[in-house]
């Protein structure tokens, strides 16, 4: 009886607060819950708190659940006055707001429109880094005359480009795992590439242009590593192969549009209108995060998926997220590689972009030196490299999102990452992609059609985007509660290989032939693909002893 009596009391009391603020604050708005930021805009009505509270109170009194909590809980955040407006009033003020994790599932959510946006809008965003990493190939020359610098000081602003692309994500991810939160950073690192980019475009000097080009490294570093935690954020696994083809759609047209586009601009305007060129394209792309791109951030759920890793990690099974450390260290993603089910994913992807960017590197002077073009017309020859991409994205995206949800049927409704590695991915690691490095070397070893390495260039990305789309999907999923952290540590030895490649590629060109690089390329290739085969075969207990080492 005195429990009954103590809720009833305390019943009587949070009604009875809760009226008085009504009554005193009927003109302030109440902040409304966070999920209802992230739902579509056409479900942004919030309910009254007060009726929410008095709803809450008189069903748990029915169910003879005890109040005393609900009666001591702090208050909703009321506003204090004019000095300090609610962030919800005006369509614009609530997108200021830093907040927490979604709450809730965004999988289920947002609706297929929504997500299409969200996923629209972070391909745009993860395009900067590769549309700046070659716009100015094509020009080149005419900035080492126009600043009087060093072949030297010019690779270096290539070089420490890719070098930064790897070493910010890791910042970028570990704040994300931390803080719980993707939108804020895609937003500031925007802002640093969008001024980056001015300071780059009224460079006087060969230091001012590799100062401004490693900042735009550093804004646009971690939106391809946030774009892959964002992706499996809004899509179930089954989906998320496709949704991570078209993600990388985006980041494959920046390297293969960038060229034509730099060429066409550095003719016209001189080499500084191709960073004015991505300064305006940043600014379009943090209009668009501002307005359409809501905080999706959800803490890993405890779905099918991660039933290895709960049974091998969680004996009460509780909670299988993973925990961020409590000392912040944003080099700590870059240890998630001593797991080899980590390590063994990211060295074939890093090696197959690496390579890939390497071609990109030596394709302005092969075309220049060896079939004389102009700077526009060599800009137009990354084109069949970009066609590649866009059909592998697509195709290889789709295909592993199939191959999963086929064995998912075969083994009784039971998710098996390692399904997703399907086998279109290993023809065209092992056989597609060594066969375009092959027909790029002879073609230009043997002084072949113009049409030889260009096709060889795009059967080699066409290859490429279906092994990076589906070790992606892999990658971000293999240890729970790290997808961007994960992500960040195979981008970084992706980008560390990829300075490496661009720096002794036309080195080794030099020295042995396209040839004979191709051969090499196609070596490699097979090699790594071979490692990354190990984790089809065993990937369940390495990540299952990968989280244990996790979470200890």
């Amino acid at each position: 009886m005195t429990f009954h009596n103590e809720a009833n009391a305390d019943a009587a009391s949070s009604a009875s607060t809760m009226q008085e603020l009504e009554q005193s604050h009927s003109d302030i708005h109440v902040l409304p819950a966070l999920t209802d930021f992230h739902n579509d805009a056409a479900a942004t009505t919030v309910a009254a708190p007060v009726e929410f509270m008095e709803d809450k109170a008189s069903n748990e009194m029915s169910e003879s659940i005890s109040l005393s909590a609900l009666a001591h809980t702090p208050p909703l955040p009321l506003s204090a006055g004019p000095t300090s407006p609610p962030v919800h009033q005006g369509g614009w003020r609530k997108r200021l707001v830093v907040g927490p994790g979604f709450e809730g599932d965004p999988r289920t959510a947002l609706s297929p429109f929504r997500k299409g946006v969200i996923l629209a809008v972070i391909s745009q965003a993860g395009c900067l880094g590769g549309f700046s990493s070659t716009i100015y190939f094509p020009s080149l020359v005419q900035i080492t005359q126009d600043l009087n610098a060093s072949q030297t000081a010019i690779n270096a602003s290539v070089s420490l480009f890719i070098l930064f692309m790897g070493i910010s994500p890791l910042v970028s991810s570990s704040l994300s795992d931390r803080f719980k939160i993707r939108r804020i950073l895609y937003l500031g690192s925007a802002f640093i590439f969008t001024f980056a980019s001015i300071g780059g475009g009224f460079s006087k000097s060969a230091s001012g242009l590799i100062l401004a080009r490693i900042f735009q490294s550093i804004g646009s570093g971690g939106a391809s590593i946030l774009g892959a935690g964002t992706v499996s954020d809004i899509y179930p696994p089954e989906e998320q192969g496709t949704s991570m083809g078209l993600m990388f759609l985006g980041q494959f047209l920046g390297p293969v549009l960038g060229p034509p586009i730099g060429g066409l601009l550095a003719q016209a305007f001189g080499w500084q209108s191709t960073f004015f060129f991505m300064a305006i394209v940043s600014a379009v792309v943090i209009v668009e995060i501002f307005f359409l791109l809501p905080e999706t951030y959800r803490p890993e759920p405890r779905d099918s998926l991660k039933e290895m890793e709960e049974k091998a990690t969680a004996a009460d099974g509780d909670d299988q997220t993973i925990q961020p450390k409590t000392r912040f260290n944003p080099f700590q993603s870059v240890l998630l590689l001593r797991h080899p089910v980590v390590l063994l994913a990211s060295i074939e992807t890093g090696m197959i972009f690496a390579l890939m960017f390497s071609i990109e590197t030596i394709v302005p002077v092969l075309f220049t030196d060896y079939y004389g073009l102009t700077e526009s017309k060599v800009g137009l020859t990354y084109l069949g490299a970009g066609a590649g991409s866009v059909l592998g994205s697509i195709l290889g995206g789709k295909l592993s999102d199939l191959s999963l949800m086929r064995a998912q049927k075969k083994n009784g409704g039971e998710l098996i990452l390692e399904d997703r590695l399907s086998l279109n991915m290993w023809i065209a690691g092992f056989a597609i992609v060594p066969l375009g490095s092959l027909l790029f070397g002879w073609g230009a070893e043997k002084h072949l059609s113009i049409a030889a390495p260009i096709v060889g260039f795009g059967i080699y990305n066409f290859g490429m985007a279906q092994v990076l789309a589906a070790g992606t999907a892999y990658t971000v999923n293999c240890i729970p509660g790290q997808g961007s952290s994960a992500t960040a540590a195979a981008n970084f030895l992706r980008m560390v290989l990829a300075c490496i490649f661009s720096l002794i590629a036309q080195i080794i060109v030099d020295r042995v032939g396209y040839g004979s690089y191709g051969v090499i390329q196609a070596a490699l290739n097979i090699a790594c693909m071979a490692l990354f085969y190990l984790v089809k075969l065993n990937g369940a207990s390495m990540r299952a002893s990968a989280v244990k080492k996790e979470q200890g």
